[in-house]
């Protein structure tokens, strides 16, 4: 940790030549008022639109030179700026990342240029139906409640942002007790730390107060009509937390029901049955709440019959249980997908920041595999009672039907 508060986390991979290295700041839609929805995600952009040393031309010719890659993206309850170089350019990563984060401009004429970029970005997500119906979703089943806000902001708001409103809530919320140092590749940990402390070394700011409570998921049926080629699903429930020590049942509930191509969902309802191209189940976790959700997509005419296939499944789930072979099955799917998914130094500089958000500790890879043989059969069948509880599920439909296309068993009105 560096004096001011900021958490250093790294991880050393001697054989490759490059250096992720990403600053991450505690904070995102979720903490944002109503007036200031979308905020975060307008901040992200802004930092990348010039300093007080570098223009943004002159921000993208410096990462170009190098061969570098630099990016941000924003979530809910945390905000990343993240660099790929070659090892031999981290200190021109160290550079640029700090410059960013303590030094934007906020220059208003940018300012009403970008609010124009994320107002597309709205429309482009509008348009696209896959994406619209998670933000839809949220927005019914998390009721007056900033996790049912949309990342991107609503029109209106984002209008109305000015530049002393988004300096407000920079300085508010991007502070060094909020701030997470990751890092992964050729490196080393006391240098990297050296480098952002002297970077970082008059980087002081208080954070300002929060309350942010939890939500509760709301149950319903909610139906949107709009004229699209298919109607898109989803049906949810409530979750468990990211850090929830029964997590590892429920990684593997969902890998048998729809986490995979050998899962219950995509063999009956995209194999068998043919009615969707995309099926499958998720899970969304935050640091107090979470989700477990099924999306399809159908045509109008198989709407009713996908429901029905979605519900018979989730219902055999509850009454049969999970077979042995599918355990063991969805064990190894489960233990390949992490172990391929830490092939990059992105990846394995995206693990070591959530676990230390989620944790504040580091677990190896050694002991989440352990983690994943451990769960016993008795430990997901509770899961499947728990979670896949159909007085708490809600529905939400998207396309050219109405309530009338629904099946007679979802019409509680």
């Amino acid at each position: 940790m560096l004096p001011d508060g900021i958490r250093v986390v790294t991880e050393a991979i001697p054989h490759v030549r490059s250096v992720a290295v990403g600053i991450w700041v505690e904070t995102g839609s979720r903490v944002e008022p109503e007036d200031r929805g979308g905020i975060s995600h307008l901040i992200e952009h802004l930092v990348f639109k010039g300093t007080e040393s570098r223009s943004a031309q002159e921000i993208a010719g410096t990462i170009d030179s190098v061969g570098g890659q630099m990016d941000a993206f924003t979530a809910k309850e945390h905000t990343c700026f993240y660099v790929n170089v070659l090892d031999e350019h981290l200190p021109l990563a160290v550079e640029l990342l700090t410059d960013i984060l303590q030094r934007p401009l906020f220059a208003a004429d940018d300012i009403e240029r970008e609010k124009g970029v994320v107002l597309q970005e709205i429309k482009m997500v509008e348009d696209t139906p896959d994406d619209l119906i998670h933000d839809l979703f949220a927005e019914r089943v998390w009721t007056d409640h900033s996790l049912g806000r949309p990342i991107l902001g609503r029109w209106g708001v984002v209008q109305a942002f000015g530049r002393d409103l988004v300096r407000r809530h920079f300085e508010e919320e991007y502070t060094p007790r909020r701030i997470i140092v990751a890092a992964a590749g050729h490196l080393d940990h006391d240098r990297l730390r050296d480098l952002f402390g002297e970077r970082f070394e008059h980087f002081r700011r208080p954070s300002a107060p929060r309350q942010v409570a939890p939500p509760l998921l709301t149950p319903g049926v909610h139906v949107v009509h709009k004229p699209l080629e298919q109607v898109h699903l989803v049906v949810g429930f409530p979750g468990l937390h990211d850090a929830a020590p029964e997590r590892y049942a429920l990684y593997l509930l969902n890998d048998v029901l729809g986490g995979s191509m050998s899962s219950r969902l995509f063999q009956e309802v995209r194999e068998r049955q043919a009615l969707a191209y995309s099926v499958h189940s998720g899970l969304q976790s935050y640091h107090d709440t979470g989700l477990f959700y099924v999306y399809a997509g159908t045509d109008a005419s198989n709407f009713a019959r996908l429901v029905k296939a979605l519900l018979k499944e989730i219902r055999a789930l509850q009454k049969d249980g999970i077979r042995p072979e599918e355990l063991a099955r969805a064990k190894e799917h489960l233990k390949g997908s992490l172990i391929l998914s830490l092939e990059s130094t992105s990846s394995r500089m995206n693990r070591l920041a959530r676990q230390e958000l989620r944790f504040g500790a580091f677990f190896s890879m050694d002991e989440m595999l352990e983690a994943i043989e451990r769960v016993r059969p008795e430990e997901v069948e509770a899961m499947t009672h728990r979670v896949l509880d159909e007085a708490q599920m809600a529905l939400l439909a998207l396309g050219p039907i109405d309530r009338r296309n629904l099946p007679r068993e979802l019409l509680q009105d």
